[in-house]
């Protein structure tokens, strides 16, 4: 604008005929700048930064080399994708079972998380916008900062031989928790807390956990030779960042309780085949039954002998309950504890996937850079005098800048409430934990 008020012919100006001034050199530099200035946009190379000239000659040589630096790694990076999704793309990874198992694994989620975000980083389709480029920045910085703790941890895991250490604790920790399971299921076959449970059926089921518990240890003492080398191998995966590594950590430990994942899914079964088996048969009671076109309760007339039946049966699945709650309760206590552990690491995963680090530490630094509006302070209103004002930038609150430019993470679990958990723990209905990927949130 300036260069176009005090144009300057031919670009030089004549010593002789134009005497030298400080306003004059300042639109002289200005008209010099003017074609480094119009390049102030958004889609000014794979590096993509604003209002970098502000910060002086020296700030445009740093970004400009750093742009022409990052080229040769995004043509790297996309052969690389390429070739994964080369990779991906064959028909024997797209079968129902793989498909199904990589919906189910942390790793795989997480793969297929940094896969789709390097595509974003690596495209050279200009940001839409400035919340689009800010995301991209905060994609950058998420992914170095996961690589740095990432490498970190492999180097802490390699040094002084920490999993050979990991390997010989974690075998006998297995041992440990399958003996306290054992012992836990003779407490339960006996007389718990003093309660009188139904013999036949405590027997019948505490053998049938015990035969589990067997097979467990059984199996942990055949991959008790290959935990060291699994360790060792798996520790690599913290190369690509802490959110692998803390993945297939999730993976392992669903592994290592498959066991108690199985008597809850047992426990629950039953418990929840009995209570809608009494929920039935109590509406026979009462001459009830259960209207499924209309999704309600009719009534119904009943002969002599359905009744005598139901309630006969009614009678026994009562008693029958509190044996089969009692183990229901006690595996769903142990699920709970394996459940909490990991949705941890699934929080911290997602943390580190979607905090708006560049964006925070920006407000934090500069915060003017993030503006929510302006706002004037009147500093002379003399009568008879102009009217002096101070305009000061208002910056976006904290909250706003996480709420405003978090990264896009998908849902690990279904959004229930508290009051829906509650009733599926009661009536027996799963709970799965798997983390799968659904649909994008904010």
């Amino acid at each position: 604008m300036l260069s176009q008020l005090h144009p300057i012919e031919n670009g030089v100006s004549d010593p002789a005929t134009d005497p030298t001034s400080e306003l004059r050199q300042m639109f002289r530099s200005v008209a010099l700048s003017q074609p480094l200035f119009f390049l102030d946009r958004y889609d000014d190379g794979p590096l993509k930064s604003t209002h970098w000239q502000s910060e002086g000659r020296e700030a445009s040589i740093i970004v400009e080399l750093l742009k022409h630096s990052t080229l040769p790694l995004c043509v790297l990076i996309r052969w690389l994708l390429s070739i994964w999704t080369w990779i991906c793309d064959i028909r024997v990874f797209s079968l129902s079972p793989l498909r199904f198992l990589s919906s189910k694994l942390s790793t795989c989620v997480q793969l297929s998380y940094r896969t789709e975000h390097m595509r974003t980083l690596s495209s050279q389709k200009p940001a839409a916008g400035h919340t689009e480029f800010m995301r991209k920045a905060n994609m950058v910085v998420s992914v170095l900062l996961d690589v740095a703790l990432g490498m970190l941890l492999m180097w802490w895991l390699y040094k002084d031989n920490h999993i050979s250490m990991l390997a010989n604790t974690l075998v006998p920790a297995a041992d440990h928790v399958a003996k306290e399971l054992e012992e836990l299921l003779q407490w339960l076959m006996g007389a718990p807390a003093g309660l009188k449970m139904n013999r036949a059926l405590d027997q019948v089921l505490g053998r049938f956990f015990l035969y589990h518990i067997h097979l467990w240890i059984s199996y942990i003492h055949l991959m008790s030779p290959f935990i060291e080398g699994i360790l060792w191998y798996g520790g690599l995966s913290a190369c690509f960042g802490l959110t692998f590594a803390l993945s297939l950590l999730s993976d392992m430990v669903a592994l290592l309780t498959f066991h108690i994942y199985c008597f809850y899914v047992y426990g629950a079964r039953l418990y929840c085949l009995k209570i809608y088996g009494l929920s039935s048969l109590w509406r026979l009671f009462r001459g009830k039954k259960w209207n499924v076109l209309r999704q309600r309760v009719d009534s119904c007339s009943y002969d002599l002998d359905q009744l005598f039946i139901g309630t006969l049966l009614f009678t026994v699945l009562l008693f029958l309950l509190p044996t089969t709650a009692l183990y229901y309760l006690v595996f769903t206590l142990l699920r709970l504890v394996v459940v909490l552990f990991q949705g941890v690491l699934h929080l911290s995963v997602d943390f580190i996937n979607s905090f708006p680090l560049f964006a925070v530490a920006l407000r934090i630094t500069r915060s003017y850079r993030l503006a929510e509006g302006v706002k004037f302070k009147v500093l002379c209103e003399e009568p008879g005098t102009a009217l002096h004002l101070l305009m000061e930038i208002n910056p976006l609150k904290s909250s706003t800048v996480v709420q405003l430019y978090r990264t896009p993470t998908y849902s690990c679990y279904p959004k229930d409430s508290w009051a829906a958990l509650a009733k599926k723990l009661f009536v027996g209905e799963l709970i799965y934990p798997w983390r799968h990927k659904t649909t994008k949130t904010d």
